[in-house]
């Protein structure tokens, strides 16, 4: 919380909550302020800490329902804010987050962590303007946060601008090289500024080189091959990022187009199916592969 806010005092069984979740021990933090609850239960701060608490066990409904009631007890806790307004992000419910964050900016204006958050909510309502430099300014107040820059060029990416995204990739790999996320979305800038051969290249030796690649790191590897000529290759790495995860929506979709493109219909029915039953797809691409079944149900041969 902002310095010029008054807070409740910090004592007590609160203290010991705050202490034990600090170091870790979630049990006794959840127990000492769940104590603190019943004798204080207007306790903004209890509130908040169980939901800190709901997240770091991934339990995201009781996180987002003790966040609200700190939020109803006191509006000017903006880590409430800025946490609620990534569980709302999560559920699709991008109209409430954006509210929320920009109550978190108010009251956190030099916070990165809003403004990102903040930044990711202004995408999705389509204020890519304003993202663009909510973004531009979370990076000059942390401008070492390897994840940041990713975030920073993956906008940039959403409107074809590569070269600018590259810079930003290129810095944030610098500052974290095993960045698997970051090397996949490189490839992909590479590929869109033209540079396939180059944009393969790093694909396959960014597969050599992390010890964990990630789903991306073979989807980017099977567009660029197949825009290089070498559909193949492209439709086997493809195949290989579903075998690694099966429910990525942007692995469902990719193979699916490639078989589609191929000429290979009722395989790309199967994983375009897939894809639209997939909680995880965007809007847009739904829309079209609806389409495109359409179009398909009657000429799909095995």
């Amino acid at each position: 919380m902002r310095g010029d806010i008054e807070i409740e005092p910090v004592v007590g069984d609160l203290a010991a909550g705050v202490r034990n979740f600090k170091d870790g021990e979630l049990d006794d933090a959840e127990t000492a302020l769940n104590r603190h609850l019943k004798v204080n239960p207007k306790s903004a701060l209890a509130w908040y800490h169980l939901g800190l608490i709901a997240m770091e066990r991934k339990a995201f409904d009781p996180a987002r329902k003790d966040f609200e009631k700190a939020l109803a007890l006191n509006p000017q806790i903006h880590g409430a804010s800025s946490n609620l307004g990534v569980l709302y992000l999560e559920a699709g419910e991008d109209i409430a987050a954006l509210r929320v964050l920009t109550d978190a900016r108010v009251l956190a204006p030099k916070d990165p962590r809003v403004l990102a958050n903040l930044a990711t909510a202004q995408l999705r309502r389509g204020l890519w303007s304003q993202a663009i430099d909510t973004f531009k300014e979370a990076v000059e107040l942390a401008p070492g946060h390897a994840s940041l820059l990713y975030d920073y060029a993956a906008a940039l990416m959403d409107r074809f601008e590569y070269e600018a995204a590259l810079k930003l990739l290129d810095e944030a790999l610098m500052y974290r090289p095993g960045f698997a996320l970051a090397k996949a979305a490189r490839v992909a800038c590479l590929q869109g500024v033209g540079r396939v051969d180059e944009a393969i290249a790093y694909a396959e030796q960014a597969l050599k080189d992390l010890p964990e690649p990630v789903v991306e790191n073979y989807i980017v590897l099977g567009r660029a091959l197949v825009a290089g000529g070498a559909t193949d290759d492209g439709l086997d790495a493809l195949q290989k990022a579903v075998k690694l995860k099966p429910d990525s929506a942007a692995a469902q979709l990719a193979l699916g187009e490639l078989l589609d493109a191929a000429g290979k219909k009722r395989e790309a029915m199967g994983f375009y199916t897939q894809f639209l039953k997939n909680p995880a797809r965007s809007a847009a691409d739904a829309r079209r592969i609806r389409d495109r079944q359409k179009q398909l149900q009657t000429t799909a041969t095995p």
